[in-house]
C-alpha cells in the first residue's frame, strides 16, 4: 500500500510550538516581578498563553503516527514500531539527561558529582531537567501506540468516538488525582494527555477531510481558540491579583478547551503560510526541523544567560531586555547550534 503523502505544514506547527516552549521558559523569571508592574502583567500574560505548547506537540505525534501508520498497520509491527522509535528518543534521553544532571550540578554548585540510584531516579521521573518530563510523556504513547492502533483499526465505534474517548480518560485521571488522592509524577503521565493524543490521534487518520472542513469554519474556530485562550489568561490574572477565586478544576477546564482549539488555528496558519513560499516560511520549517534539537539545547543555554541577569530591584527596564533576550538567544542560538551540528554530521557522512 502507497504511503500518504507527507505533511510539510507539521514543520511549522512544530515551529510554533517550540517558540511558544521559548516563550514560557524565558519569561518564567519574569512572572516573580513584582505585582502590579505592567512588566509582571505583560511576561505573566505570555507565560501563561503559551501553555498550549506541550499539549501540541502531544497533538502533533498523535497526527504523525496515526497518518504514517494508519493504512499500512499490521499487529505484527509492534515490535519494528518500538525498536525504531524508542531508539529515536530513549538515547537521546538517557544521553540529555545525564547531561543536565551533570552540567546544572557545575553551573549551580560549581561542583560536580555522579549518584547512579539518583540519576536513575531521574531518568523514571524526568526531572533531570525541567523541560524533560514530556519525553517521559512521549515514551509512554509510544510504547500504547501499536495497542491502541490495532483497537481502532478493528473497532469502528472507537475509531468514531477516539475524541471523547481522550477527553474522558483525561478527566477521570485528573478527577482521581484532584478528588481522590495524588498521582505521583501525574503532570509525567500519559493520562494527562490523552485529550489531545487521541485528537491528534483522530486527526491523523481523517486528516483531509479535518482539513477541508476547518477550511469552512475557520473563523469559528479561531475566534473560539481567541475566546478560550483569552478566558483562561484573564482567570489567571484576576486570580493572582486575588480579584476572583475559583476552584482548580475551572482553569483546569479553560486550558484543555483553549488547548483543543489551538492544533486547528496553527495547523491552518501554517498551510497558509507555507501557500506563499516566503523567507518566513522557510525559516519556519527549518526552525521546525530543528526543534527536537532546540528543544534538548535551549535549557543550557538559558541557564549560560542567566549568568548576566540584571538585579530586578535596580532596574526592570533593564530586566526586560534580560528577559527578551532569553526568548531570542534560547531559540536563535539553539536553532544555529542545531544547522552546525547537522552540517558537521553530513560532511562526516559525505566522507564515508
Amino acid at each position: 500500500m502507497l504511503s500518504r503523502p507527507k505533511l510539510p505544514e507539521i514543520d511549522i506547527v512544530r515551529a510554533i510550538a517550540i517558540l511558544a516552549v521559548l516563550l514560557i521558559h524565558g519569561t518564567s523569571g519574569a512572572t516573580l516581578l513584582p505585582l502590579g508592574t505592567v512588566s509582571q502583567a505583560v511576561f505573566f500574560t505570555l507565560n501563561q498563553a503559551s501553555l498550549f505548547t506541550v499539549p501540541l506537540f502531544i497533538w502533533i505525534s498523535g497526527v504523525v503516527l496515526f497518518y504514517t501508520y494508519y493504512d499500512r498497520w499490521e499487529p505484527g509491527m509492534s515490535r519494528t514500531f518500538w525498536t525504531k522509535r524508542l531508539r529515536k528518543i530513549l538515547i537521546p534521553y538517557v544521553l540529555w539527561s545525564i547531561f543536565y544532571y551533570l552540567y546544572n550540578q557545575f553551573m549551580f554548585h560549581g561542583t560536580i558529582h555522579f549518584d547512579v540510584i539518583y540519576v536513575v531516579k531521574l531518568l523514571l521521573s524526568g526531572n533531570a531537567s525541567y523541560h524533560l518530563y514530556y519525553m517521559v510523556i512521549i515514551v509512554q504513547f509510544y510504547l500504547l501506540f501499536p495497542w491502541m492502533m490495532t483497537l481502532v483499526k478493528r473497532s469502528n465505534r472507537i475509531r468514531r468516538l477516539l475524541i471523547p474517548l481522550g477527553i474522558g480518560l483525561q478527566a477521570a485521571g485528573y478527577s482521581f488525582h484532584h478528588w481522590i488522592t495524588p498521582i505521583p509524577e501525574y503532570a509525567s503521565l500519559f493520562i494527562s494527555y490523552t485529550a489531545l493524543f487521541a485528537f491528534g490521534a483522530f486527526m491523523g487518520i481523517h486528516y483531509s477531510a479535518i482539513i477541508n472542513w476547518a477550511n469552512q469554519y475557520r473563523r469559528w474556530i479561531w475566534t473560539f481558540a481567541v475566546l478560550t485562550g483569552t478566558t483562561y489568561t484573564v482567570l489567571l490574572l484576576l486570580h493572582q491579583y486575588s480579584l476572583i477565586s475559583l476552584e482548580n478544576t475551572w482553569f483546569e477546564l479553560a486550558l484543555l478547551a483553549y488547548c483543543l482549539a489551538m492544533p486547528l488555528c496553527v495547523d491552518l496558519g501554517a498551510r497558509q503560510l507555507l501557500v506563499k513560499e516566503t523567507s518566513l516560511s522557510r525559516f519556519a520549517t527549518s526552525i521546525g526541523t530543528a526543534s527536537f534539537g532546540i528543544y534538548l539545547f535551549h535549557p543550557a543555554l538559558l541557564t549560560l544567560w542567566d549568568q548576566t541577569r540584571p538585579d530586578q530591584k535596580s532596574s526592570i527596564g533593564l530586566y526586560d531586555w534580560h528577559t527578551i533576550g532569553s526568548i531570542f538567544i534560547g531559540l536563535i542560538g539553539s536553532w544555529l547550534i542545531v544547522l552546525l551540528y547537522t552540517r558537521i554530521v553530513n560532511k562526516k557522512n559525505l566522507r564515508r
